[in-house]
């Protein structure tokens, strides 16, 4: 059976899952931002908030300058008090001068005055008494960053979460596919061997379980084949038990009679003596049988050499030794060949077998009074063949094996042809077709 090559490959399959998976992540992670950054803005700008952080602030670093002493000129004291606050810068102008900042503009702005009158002149100031002068404080907060940061740790957490999801997801459907075909393939172990495999995709795994799939119907295919093979032993042993048991046991009986001189006559020995012969040649026949029959299923696929003949040189070779035997035993005959040139690859041998059975049966069962009627003509790129005779009413039915015509249809089937049989109650008809090329060799 073939199958088609996988297009995707697993890996590939895979790796755009995780791209997909990580824009996917990024795309909810700037949504999420944009998102929180615009609701905390427009909280707090509809609160007071920043302005009593602010005022908390500016009364704590009042505090702390009071507490310790601090001067205009404790600039690292005051830069560390504005690192521990965190989120905010102080400006501290003296006469309209800036004379310290936590950002690092005090120098470079330094006996310059524009700052406080045009940038700061709208802002909040803020009195502060330093140890050594009062000054007016200028506090630039970022309250708002602190809040920020959260929003965007916990908006990290929900992208990883959702990169997480979306990959699981995708690996997923390929693990719980392998799963099914663990379970499909346990089923098989248990011997439902009709049980299908699921393919789905088409990757590795689908090309997996259709190769576990051909498998099956393979050993399927193998143990009918083995069933059908042990049932025709079966009945072939029967049949021929009962067709040897009966001339042999004639057999016997005559040459009993013989041996114990229980004949009344010497014309009643010749009989006995004649009788014996004629079941002597009767088990022959049947062991000649048997031995083809095992000749033809016993034989490897491989044993048959095909050759290619002149198919009407063949036929009619064929056919004319086997009507000059028909015509020795009293029977007529109608001919109706093929007279189109054409060719045929058969195993010689094995198609004589087959013509000296078919025609050996119409010897012993077909009545001489009607003709045997052979066709023959090409059809479909086929060689079709017909012999019908009319059977012979007078013979008692005939308890044959069949093996002739099991024989015959087998060594058509390796050649690649077609057998078959059909019969009434007062013709019998036999059908062969051979794969045939127009034309001559």
């Amino acid at each position: 059976m073939n199958r088609k090559p996988c297009k995707g490959k697993l890996k590939y399959k895979l790796m755009l899952a995780l791209v997909l998976s990580l824009a996917v992540s990024a795309g909810i992670f700037i949504v999420l931002q944009v998102t929180s950054e615009d609701i905390i803005v427009n909280h707090l700008n509809k609160t007071s908030f920043i302005t009593k952080q602010k005022e908390e602030s500016i009364a704590e670093f009042r505090e702390f300058v009071a507490q310790n002493g601090i001067t205009t000129a404790d600039h690292e004291k005051m830069k560390n008090w504005v690192r521990h606050a965190k989120y905010i810068n102080i400006f501290i102008f003296h006469e309209n001068k800036m004379i310290f900042s936590t950002d690092g503009f005090d120098t470079a702005i330094e006996g310059n005055e524009y700052l406080f009158d045009i940038i700061l002149k709208n802002e909040p100031f803020y009195d502060v008494s330093f140890a050594d002068t009062n000054t007016k404080v200028y506090m630039e907060c970022f309250f708002e960053y602190k809040y920020y940061y959260i929003v965007m740790v916990l908006n990290v957490i929900v992208s990883v979460v959702f990169l997480i999801i979306l990959i699981s997801f995708f690996i997923s459907r390929k693990t719980s596919y392998i799963g099914v075909l663990e379970n499909e393939i346990k089923i098989l172990e248990g011997g439902e061997l009709h049980y299908p495999i699921s393919i789905r995709g088409n990757d590795e795994l689908s090309s997996l379980a259709e190769s576990i799939n051909e498998m099956r119907v393979s050993f399927i295919e193998w143990i009918e084949w083995e069933d059908n093979a042990k049932t025709a032993n079966k009945e072939l042993i029967t049949a021929m038990s009962h067709d040897l048991r009966t001339p042999l046991t004639a057999l016997v009986g005559y040459l009993d009679i013989i041996i114990h001189n229980k004949y009344q006559s010497q014309d009643d020995l010749l009989k006995y003596i004649h009788n014996s012969r004629d079941k002597a040649y009767q088990i022959k026949e049947l062991s000649d049988k048997l031995f083809e029959y095992f000749t033809v299923f016993k034989t490897d696929e491989d044993d048959l050499q095909l050759e290619l003949f002149n198919g009407n040189e063949l036929m009619d070779q064929l056919l004319e030794e086997q009507l000059l035997h028909l015509h020795n035993n009293g029977f007529q005959y109608r001919l109706h060949t093929c007279a189109e040139p054409y060719h045929l690859e058969v195993h010689l041998i094995s198609m004589r077998r087959v013509f000296d059975n078919l025609f050996s049966n119409i010897i012993k069962y077909a009545d001489q009074s009607k003709p045997v009627v052979v066709t023959s003509y090409l059809k479909d790129r086929l060689l079709v063949m017909s012999i019908e005779n009319h059977i012979n009413k007078e013979l008692k039915e005939a308890g044959g094996t069949g093996i002739g015509i099991k024989t015959c249809q087998r060594i058509m089937e390796r050649q690649y042809g077609h057998f078959s049989a059909a019969k009434t109650k007062e013709v019998f008809t036999v059908h062969l077709s051979l794969a045939a090329h127009a034309g001559h060799i």
